[in-house]
């Protein structure tokens, strides 16, 4: 991928090949200095030894072990031990360029590279825990740790009633975008990076439309920015919407003790 192809693309990312590069893409909006370019560069080349890598390799069970000893192996991807901030391990151009990440950035790009190799995989919820879920066949597949490449054969009995198993939740498409601006949010959130959390819930809002939940977010991201004239307006619209919600009497306190003007900095 050229990067003049790639400037072609900055003005409307639904035209992005893959989710990946829209996840690359959106941190341009909390990060003007994030090296998009010479990301997708890193991400073209592990394209292309994902594709060399499987030329002659028709089996896919051995296609998955080849890619997840380069992966593991040889490109040293893995979580992280130190002391790293979580929105940090989130961003893809962090991982693309010291290999090391989060459960949620390390599932997208090892789903995207599994699908380059003809692999039919995607992230999976499994308990609250990001996995990746590898289909062979309609009864049978993997699940796979994407911090470590610990992974599960499991095979669907015949005739098992559908009752006792519990269907996974799995992200593809648009809704891994949605994922990785979430997961971003809350990061940022937890690291009072509180502009950063207002880029994601902005890219939210555009996918999801006036979401009540992420009117409540942006409300409480408003007031933490010293603009309560507007976070009131936001809360108060997820308090009209939303109003069996268990946090209401909360947030109707927090409105009440909100000014009816924004601060002006100079």
């Amino acid at each position: 991928m050229t990067e003049s192809w790639f400037d072609e693309q900055d003005d409307n990312i639904d035209y992005l090949p893959a989710p990946i590069y829209r996840c690359i893409q959106a941190e341009l909006q909390w990060d003007a200095q994030a090296k998009v370019h010479q990301v997708c560069a890193l991400l073209a080349d592990l394209e292309h030894q994902v594709m060399q890598l499987i030329m002659d390799c028709e089996d896919e069970h051995q296609r998955l072990d080849r890619l997840l000893d380069k992966f593991f192996t040889d490109w040293l991807f893995s979580g992280t031990n130190q002391e790293v901030p979580e929105y940090q391990l989130n961003s893809l151009c962090y991982l693309l360029q010291m290999h090391s990440g989060s459960p949620t950035s390390l599932a997208i790009l090892l789903v995207h590279l599994l699908e380059m190799a003809h692999l039919e995989a995607n992230i999976a919820i499994n308990q609250g825990d990001i996995m990746i879920h590898i289909a062979i066949s309609e009864e049978e597949g993997y699940m796979l740790d994407p911090t470590n490449g610990q992974q599960s054969w499991y095979v669907v009995p015949e005739n098992a009633p559908e009752e006792d198993s519990e269907p996974l939740e799995l992200v593809m498409g648009e809704e891994l975008l949605k994922l990785f601006l979430a997961q971003q949010k809350w990061a940022f959130i937890g690291g009072e990076k509180f502009g950063h959390a207002l880029g994601c819930v902005d890219m939210l809002m555009e996918l999801l439309g006036d979401d009540p939940y992420e009117r409540r977010d942006r409300g409480y991201l408003l007031n933490q920015l010293d603009c309560p004239k507007m976070a009131k307006a936001d809360l108060q619209f997820f308090v009209d919407e939303c109003p069996d919600d268990p946090t209401i009497e909360l947030i109707q306190l927090q409105i009440a003790e909100l000014p009816d003007h924004n601060n002006i900095l100079h």
